[in-house]
């Protein structure tokens, strides 16, 4: 919205000054609270008194007493005054906005955080989501612990009495993705042969969701030939890894809801096809975890909460 010209136009000083005076009473305390003359005082309240076209103090023997509509300024400027108070004091910001550290990866952010847009969630909260940290659950333990993160989204929580743990989502039908372009996509299922023929793009041991990476580190797969595929691409972002697949002849094996989900609301030309018979792939839980001493416990359980209707 643009500014007014009298908005642009108007002394910021005097909104001190009409705070000062309705405080003290008259203009030579409020002169003595601001550092200034008292014919200063009374020149700035002449100044607003012609900037509103109002009377907007009677002058009792008792001092100075606003009027109805000073009163009614004052309390508008003590809003803003009491806002950019709050821009000098990033501790009462935080606490303003209860800012709450997640760490989780892109997937995470992709698929999960920007559903809360729908129900407000950042206009309670101040979201940090972190996805340069590890989500081992060594390292999420002591994030945790430390309360330099509130919150760990990962599909290898820590354990211990100290977190709760609840599920999100179980990962249970998968999907191979390829590019649009790709010979493969006008399959109705994938063989055997084109499933280990043609390479894979995965996402790197430890950066990322369990359900994507190679199966001789997790043993995914079961059927012939498990154990071995042929590796085009590693990397650590879901991102990368399908536009890697968009744009080559590789293919890539992630959870069924999540290829809808980049297809369908972030436009990746990918084609959707079935596993082959032979092969599948053991279901993989998605867990949030919080320390139990964590301050903003009773936020998380509302955000989580949010999470869980969104997965299902």
């Amino acid at each position: 919205m643009e500014t007014s010209s009298a908005a642009r136009e108007f002394d910021l000083n005097l909104i001190r000054v009409l705070d000062a005076v309705v405080n003290a009473g008259n203009a030579t305390k409020a002169s003595k609270r601001l550092n200034l003359t008292p014919a200063a005082v009374s020149l700035a309240l002449r100044r607003l008194q012609h900037t509103y076209n109002e009377v907007l103090f009677i002058r009792t023997k008792e001092g100075l007493v606003p009027t109805m509509r000073a009163r009614e300024i004052h309390h508008t400027y003590n809003q803003i005054l009491e806002l950019v108070d709050t821009t000098f004091d990033s501790m009462a910001w935080r606490k303003l906005n209860k800012e709450i550290v997640i760490c989780g990866s892109d997937i995470i952010e992709q698929c999960f955080l920007s559903e809360l847009i729908e129900f407000d969630a950042f206009e309670q909260y101040l979201i940090n989501h972190r996805t340069n940290w590890s989500r081992d659950a060594k390292t999420c333990r002591e994030l945790l612990l430390s309360g330099e993160a509130d919150l760990a989204i990962t599909f290898d929580p820590p354990s211990g009495n100290e977190f709760t743990q609840v599920s999100i989502e179980n990962f249970s039908q998968y999907s191979v993705v390829c590019s649009q372009h790709n010979p493969l996509s006008s399959l109705d299922k994938l063989s055997l042969h084109h499933f280990y023929s043609f390479p894979h793009a995965v996402i790197h041991n430890g950066a990322s969701s369990s359900a994507l990476i190679e199966e001789e580190n997790r043993q995914l797969f079961t059927g012939p030939y498990s154990g071995r595929r042929l590796i085009g691409y590693r990397g650590e972002s879901i991102n990368g890894l399908l536009s890697i697949v968009e744009r080559s002849s590789m293919i890539a094996v992630i959870p069924q809801r999540l290829a809808h989900f980049f297809q369908l609301q972030r436009n990746y030309a990918i084609t959707l096809i079935p596993l082959p018979d032979e092969i599948s792939i053991k279901p993989l839980a998605l867990y949030a975890v919080w320390s139990q001493q964590n301050k903003f416990k009773k936020d998380i359980a509302s955000i989580i909460a949010i999470l869980q209707s969104v997965a299902h």
